[in-house]
């Protein structure tokens, strides 16, 4: 496995955990009421800051175990260099994750044009934020595995 296929699946593990940590801490401060009323927006965005800076911390953890435990398994060394195909996959990744996240912000335009909540709307960018760097991570390992 190459450093770029590790570094895939490292990013696709983490995107997966903060999916399951946003889905997890919204809907239940949801659940509890706590987004209704004049400042309900702004307990959203203290939530999310606080996933954001957790989510750096799971970065971390999951490179750090990976990286460790997949060395420990199978005894290769990690050669973090890089060439043009990485670069290449890097590249045509970036790009397809930014098609998916720049039609899915201009479907959230839409529907506020059409009268949808901010809140919906807020809820709905970061989501498709998240979903889309799964996506990268997602689309790299497919690209890896095809030999692009």
């Amino acid at each position: 496995m190459s450093y770029g296929e590790r570094d895939a699946t490292t990013g696709l593990i983490t995107s997966l955990i903060v999916i399951c940590l946003l889905f997890w801490l919204l809907s239940k401060q949801h659940a509890a009421g706590e987004f209704s009323g004049p400042d309900g927006l702004q307990v959203w965005a203290q939530s999310v800051l606080l996933l954001i800076c957790a989510s750096i911390g799971i970065a971390i953890l999951v490179a750090i175990v990976f990286h460790v435990a997949y060395t420990g398994l199978t005894g290769e060394k990690t050669d973090d260099r890089r060439d043009e195909r990485d670069r290449d996959i890097d590249r045509r990744s970036l790009t397809w994750a930014w098609y998916l996240l720049s039609l899915g912000l201009l479907g959230v335009i839409i529907k506020l044009a059409l009268g949808g909540s901010a809140f919906a709307a807020m809820n709905q960018v970061l989501a498709l934020c998240i979903l889309s760097e799964a996506f990268r991570d997602a689309t790299k390992l497919v690209l890896y595995r095809r030999g692009a």
